[in-house]
């Protein structure tokens, strides 16, 4: 067990600093335990006189939302274990018992747990997050490189960045932005000189996630991407010669274990040379996820909400990313008529530390090989997005805006799951039918919801290409 007051350190409290009362310092709990310790109380995301560190997760709770007017000397003892209300929800449900009282502070006496307090702990906090939520205390790199040419103002991870800072202090939140352009044989050799400095700026910190953004115009005839500028204008390559140059390294040890927005237009996924291209340079470079989208113009503006969600949900609360995947899209309201979702999850990596070139396992035995899968998340609306493909708002034969009825089984379609649609006015009908691969739909209402096709069954990946020193 372990406390501590926050209220010097949070800029989400305008409470003065108050003492600390400290049975084992923060840094001793990190050596105990396989994780780091939040920073926040997970119930109020705030702290009080005295914070108390879960010796099951790497929750914290506050003095305040535990309900107790003192903290008695019996409770920092060494041999005390606290266990916080989240882990006493999730023990509960894990062997189906009925509800109990909790008993927040135990002590183990010949391998059986023992209350410290005959009274059980009532909470005085308000239930506003999940059993599995947290405020987790991770560094955190966001690193944004951006096509020479294009528009930063308003950026993407600059929104994440801003999201996450209230929760961060200068030295746990690091925001890297570089233009790179590397459209001649000199400025690629710039450019591999400016990817050593990058790399030297970053390598020896731990960060416990890195989030890569990725802001680049795409080919509209072949998918390929831009790589900057030579004397007569943009310069393009090939998908997978791009991602070498881009990650050049020793740039490409960073990308190891991150996730990686691909923030261009569709065009890239859309021919099969240059998505084919991006597979394989995933399988190399492996970030545990990639994210990239269909929309031949995508607005980003369209995926703020997106972004802030996965900001609190995933990189605050802590949820596993393909778990709260789901929750992220449905509060995307834009996006979801927008574009389509691609999502490749590579499971079984290594845990970096720093220097990135380190890795060690995240258990003691690592028994699987690093596997890969691939899903798109696609939204359906019966008439406005049947089977995922969105239909016109003007009808092509009469004219009519929005003139489609709610889609129907197709009974003479070539596919058993086939929809038809139809125009009040001129009765023109429009077919649709899933894509061409096994799918799951992930059911909202009878109206509309969310597709999940597999666009990868999950695979097991073999060496690198190039081996990541």
């Amino acid at each position: 067990m372990s406390t501590e007051s926050t209220s010097s350190l949070s800029s989400l409290t305008t409470l003065p600093s108050s003492p600390v009362h400290r049975a084992l310092s923060l840094d001793s709990s990190r050596e105990m335990h396989p994780w780091t310790t939040n920073r926040y109380c997970y119930i109020c995301h705030d702290g009080s006189k005295c914070l108390f560190c879960c010796d099951f997760c790497p929750r914290v709770v506050c003095q305040r939302c535990l309900g107790l007017e003192e903290v008695k000397p019996e409770l920092y003892a060494s041999d005390v274990k606290f266990r916080c209300p989240g882990c006493h929800e999730l023990g509960e449900r894990a062997i189906n018992c009925k509800l109990s009282p909790y008993y927040a502070f135990m002590r183990i006496v010949d391998g059986e747990f023992i209350r410290v307090l005959d009274a059980p702990t009532t909470l005085a906090g308000v239930c506003e997050r999940a059993s599995k939520a947290q405020v987790c205390a991770e560094s955190i790199l966001i690193l944004h490189l951006v096509c020479v040419g294009m528009e930063v103002r308003g950026s993407l991870p600059k929104l994440v960045h801003t999201t996450l800072e209230e929760y961060h202090t200068a030295d746990s939140l690091t925001y890297e932005e570089v233009i790179f352009d590397f459209g001649t044989e000199k400025k690629l050799h710039h450019w591999t000189k400016m990817a050593g400095q990058l790399h030297a700026r970053l390598e020896g910190r731990n960060f416990g996630r890195k989030i890569i953004f990725v802001t680049v115009h795409s080919v509209v005839t072949r998918g390929d991407l831009f790589a900057g500028k030579d004397k007569d204008g943009d310069v393009a390559m090939t998908v997978g010669d791009f991602m070498d140059y881009l990650f050049i390294s020793p740039l490409n040890e960073v990308v190891y274990g991150s996730t990686l927005f691909m923030l261009t237009c569709g065009h890239m996924v859309r021919f099969e040379e240059s998505y084919s291209a991006m597979k394989k340079s995933i399988t190399r470079l492996r970030p545990e996820y990639t994210i990239s989208f269909t929309a031949p113009e995508l607005i980003v503006a369209a995926t703020k909400l997106f972004a802030v969600a996965y900001s609190i949900q995933v990189l605050i609360h802590g949820h596993s990313f393909l778990d709260v995947f789901h929750d992220l899209l449905n509060v995307s309201l834009d996006l979801r008529m927008h574009t389509d979702v691609l999502v490749f999850y590579i499971s079984g990596l290594l845990s970096p530390r720093a220097p990135f070139g380190l890795r060690t396992p995240c258990t003691p035995d690592v028994a699987q090989p690093p596997s890969i899968v691939g899903y798109q998340y696609s939204w359906y609306h019966s008439h406005r997005r049947p089977w995922g493909k969105a239909l016109p708002m003007g009808c092509s034969r009469c004219g009519a805006v929005r003139p489609w009825t709610q889609s129907k089984r197709h009974l003479n379609g070539t596919h058993p799951k086939a929809r038809v649609t139809t125009c009040l006015a001129c009765k023109l009908e429009v077919y649709s039918e899933p894509l061409p691969m096994e799918y799951e739909i992930l059911q909202d209402s009878k109206i509309f919801g969310w597709i999940r096709y597999t666009l990868w069954p999950r695979e097991v990946l073999g060496s690198p290409r190039t081996s990541i020193v």
